[in-house]
């Protein structure tokens, strides 16, 4: 290894060590201690996923039927990922998302390193992101946020790079849709504005123009594949009520204050917030007094927070993408001193004892779980072995009067009633489940039953079954009861 290798390995050196201590315990984490996919996202990501590889679909599927919600990399990656790695899908699916949490981490260290020339301010930047709750959450269980950030990451730091570019884009945008195109409409903005004060000549400025296009327009060769085939039902589906609805109503139950996306974010900085404050001023200055492009940088996701703001739709983390801008802004607040040694030290230390006190010692790392074996797993993952046919799954009272409320004002979609109470029972029953929402047609169904065939309530449901005298009770997985058709018994 030459000289220079071995000075950026050493500067790097902090940075390469929390990463690999942050994979080693997280990672030994989930393999020692795996749990069932949970309720929502990580049980729909799981089933898609392994649809799309035994159908061998680059569309999204959920019980057979196309699901145009959302773009197909995550899930499907997730799939081939289950497919080949000879472990549980639990353990392989999340150990590969907490890589992937990594890479990002790396990304982002390389993107603000390039900024400052400073590994000390980029290290404690992946290092508050890396332990807020909502990264330390993202980073062990299956979801699509995390393949957005790295998109986002990855672009910013290689856009100048076609091929390199293209391929974070094309992460960004097959992950999470319109939401990956954020990075390259920010850059046109940056380098438009340094044109239009003569910081960036026309030479420079047509290039990463041309270059931005091009690979914007070779990624969108999705969209126009995917009109092609669905026409106006991908419309419908993907971006007036998966886009659209979501900005403009609270849709399926997502309510919060408007204040939400700030609070969210106070809570996982906690003390430190207050330097978010000093950052963002700091970086103000700067970008008033340097027109260089590195100093619009620092900022480049405040936009997207800002416009967060605006959305109708309230999930916390939904605010994952942009955790590493307002890090970096509170650790960004130690420049301002780097030229007192003592007063720069002094906040570094502050620092750490913050990280430790605020983030480590009371998130439980170790301890805190997402997921746990339930009673509804059990009597999926039962049924399976002892029932035929669609598992005729009559959704709980609270679950129908939610859903008869949102219905009433309009906050539903096509897809809601898709998932019932829990979707995971679709993934470890591995058959059709039909969820019921209605009385009359739960009793439609009990009326056409098959062979063998089984129905999963809730014990404060148990009348309902009473109606139908083809039907025995096999167990009790208690609140659930699992019956099944007396032909069989």
């Amino acid at each position: 290894m030459n000289i220079v290798k071995l000075i950026s390995m050493r500067k790097h050196s902090l940075c390469i060590l929390f990463l690999a201590i942050f994979t080693f315990v997280l990672g030994a984490k989930l393999i020692t201690h795996p749990t069932p996919f949970f309720d929502w996202d990580e049980s729909i990501y799981a089933q898609v996923g392994r649809e799309m590889v035994q159908q061998k679909s680059f569309v999204p599927l959920w019980q057979g039927q196309v699901w145009l919600d959302k773009p197909p990399l995550a899930p499907l990656t997730y799939g081939i990922v289950e497919s080949i790695i000879p472990v549980s899908p639990e353990v392989s699916t999340r150990v590969f998302t907490l890589l992937l949490s990594v890479i990002a981490l790396g990304l982002i260290y390389c993107f603000y390193y390039k900024i400052t020339r400073n590994a000390v301010i980029s290290t404690f930047t992946i290092i508050l992101t890396a332990f807020t709750t909502v990264f330390l959450q993202r980073s062990q269980v299956l979801n699509v946020d995390v393949f957005l950030l790295l998109g986002w990451s990855g672009y910013v730091l290689f856009y100048e790079h076609f091929f390199l570019g293209l391929l974070f884009l094309g992460i960004g945008v097959l992950s999470k849709s319109l939401l990956g195109y954020y990075p390259p409409f920010m850059i046109v903005g940056v380098y438009t504005f340094l044109r239009m004060i003569g910081k960036v000549d026309n030479t420079k400025y047509h290039s990463i123009l041309k270059k931005i296009i091009l690979q914007m327009g070779i990624v969108t060769l999705w969209y126009v594949g995917m009109f092609a085939a669905y026409g106006k039902e991908f419309w419908k589906y993907h971006f007036v009520e998966s886009h659209l609805k979501r900005v403009t109503a609270s849709i399926e139950s997502h309510f919060g204050k408007k204040t939400f996306y700030i609070d969210t974010l106070l809570d996982q900085f906690q003390i430190l917030s207050v330097f978010i404050v000093t950052g963002t001023l700091y970086a103000l200055w700067l970008f008033k007094h340097k027109f260089e492009k590195k100093y619009f940088l620092i900022l480049l996701f405040v936009p997207w927070f800002i416009f967060l703001n605006l959305t109708k739709t309230k999930i916390a983390w939904y605010i994952y993408p942009v955790i590493p801008q307002f890090a970096f802004l509170i650790t960004f607040s130690l420049v301002i001193f780097r030229k007192n040694t003592f007063i720069y030290a002094g906040g570094i230390l502050l620092l750490l004892i913050c990280i430790y006190t605020q983030f480590i010692a009371k998130s439980n790392i170790l301890t805190t779980y997402y997921s746990s074996l339930e009673p509804y797993h059990t009597a999926a993952i039962y049924a399976k072995n002892t029932c035929s046919g669609p598992l005729i799954v009559y959704v709980d009272d609270d679950t129908r009067k939610t859903h008869d409320v949102l219905a009433g004002m309009n906050l539903l979609i096509s897809t809601s009633e898709w998932w019932g109470s829990h979707p995971s029972i679709v993934y470890y029953y591995g058959k059709k489940v039909d969820f019921i929402y209605s009385r009359d047609m739960f009793h439609t169904n009990l009326q056409h039953l098959q062979a063998n065939q089984c129905v999963l309530v809730e014990k404060r449901n148990m009348n309902e079954i009473a109606k139908s005298l083809n039907l025995y009770k096999i167990k009790q997985f208690d609140p659930y009861y699992l019956y099944k058709t007396v032909s069989t018994l």
